[in-house]
């Protein structure tokens, strides 16, 4: 089975109908940060993308995904939540001076609790309702001073915002305390590798989150409890992105000739 992720809620009802394990303990909770090419010139120049781990002094996880050089901050319906996201055309012509990748910090429950994806929803839905039904812009300068930004602060700024329709306000009122002291170590590290980053007119747009299907136990070979019942993708929770789940389906379609083989002899 490689429903996608489109299928992985009937994914879960039916495997648990069938006695199979599921579990789900994870979600990213994070912002879009935009920056100024010229802060990211290095990084945008040798890399296709830069991807940065940091593991901050709560014990948190923080990642970039997503780097969009030239590109535009953009808000995505998530059923009916507006989180953010970024995009850059092929066309440079269609460009920005701007840069914009994601921060996401990663986030684990214990029982009893076992809804990651309603707690990243039920933040995303506060800024939603901060910002009439959209997204918060917060210069960086502004979260360091614990204050809300105004529209007189990102006007003023050296980083113009792509998402016109974003609201200043105050991301603080949103994102748990653990959640933005870990964007604010991830950015005090990351100015070591990118110069400038962490300067005042950087901006934070929230919420950005990834949310997570439901994780199928499975063996090595990707094979469920049921025998013969093989599941992969981000259907199953097991990988998360095109590139994985594709190297997914090679390894369970190869596990399946290999059991055929040996079967046949």
């Amino acid at each position: 089975l490689g429903v996608g992720r489109n299928g992985s809620e009937w994914l879960s009802k039916v495997l648990s109908a069938h006695g199979i394990r599921l579990k789900n303990n994870r979600v990213d909770i994070g912002v879009r940060v935009e920056t100024n090419n010229i802060i990211m010139d290095d990084i945008n120049t040798h890399l296709y993308e830069g991807k940065f781990v940091f593991t901050t002094s709560v014990g948190t996880r923080v990642r970039t995904f997503c780097s969009n050089p030239s590109g535009h901050v953009v808000v995505e319906n998530h059923e009916g939540t507006m989180v953010c996201n970024g995009h850059a055309y092929h066309d440079i012509r269609l460009g920005t001076t701007n840069t914009n990748f994601a921060l996401l910090v990663s986030h684990e429950f214990e029982d009893p609790f076992n809804d990651p994806n309603e707690y990243a929803t039920s933040i995303a839905h506060l800024a939603n309702k901060l910002s009439n039904g959209g997204v918060i812009v917060q210069k960086y300068g502004d979260i360091l001073k614990g204050r809300r930004s105004t529209k007189k602060r990102i006007d003023e700024g050296f980083v113009k915002p792509t998402l016109k329709e974003a609201v200043p306000g105050d991301l603080g009122l949103i994102l748990p305390y653990n959640t933005m002291k870990s964007l604010i170590e991830m950015m005090d590290a990351l100015n070591y590798v990118t110069p400038g980053i962490a300067n005042d007119h950087t901006l934070f747009y929230g919420v950005e989150a990834k949310f997570y299907s439901d994780r199928v136990e499975v063996d090595s070979n990707f094979e469920t409890s049921i025998k013969n019942l093989y599941v992969g993708g981000d259907g199953a929770g097991i990988t998360r992105g095109l590139a994985q789940a594709g190297a997914n389906g090679v390894k369970v379609a190869r596990s399946i000739i290999e059991k055929e083989e040996k079967e046949t002899i």
